[in-house]
């Protein structure tokens, strides 16, 4: 298979591993009372063959260790990298930026 192909397959199946991810973490974030915010490539539909999955936490104090550690599992266990920083973490400025183009899970 020519490396072209193989790029697209994997792109193909990090977005196919994502919807997946999209619907436990949505279930997660329901059942303990914050949420999830998936922006960047994975938002978009738009993963490449390296592209990892872009998370900002919205949970209260007490919940925010479980849900990162929840979503950390998640994507090692489907074999893709993730960047995951609570929201509250986030200059308002990167937050103006993102939160417009995020999908809400949860």
């Amino acid at each position: 298979m020519e490396p072209s192909r193989r790029k697209a397959d994997a792109a193909e199946s990090r977005q196919a591993a994502v919807v997946a991810l999209s619907a436990r973490l949505h279930a997660f974030a329901r059942e303990r009372g914050g949420r999830f915010l998936l922006y960047g490539s994975a938002a978009r539909g738009t993963m490449r063959h390296d592209s990892d999955v872009d998370l900002l936490l919205d949970f209260p104090p007490e919940v925010e260790a479980d849900a990162w550690r929840f979503a950390e599992d998640l994507c090692t266990a489907s074999g893709i990298e993730s960047d995951i920083l609570p929201l509250a973490w986030c200059t308002p400025a990167f937050a103006e930026r993102i939160l417009p183009q995020a999908m809400v899970l949860g």
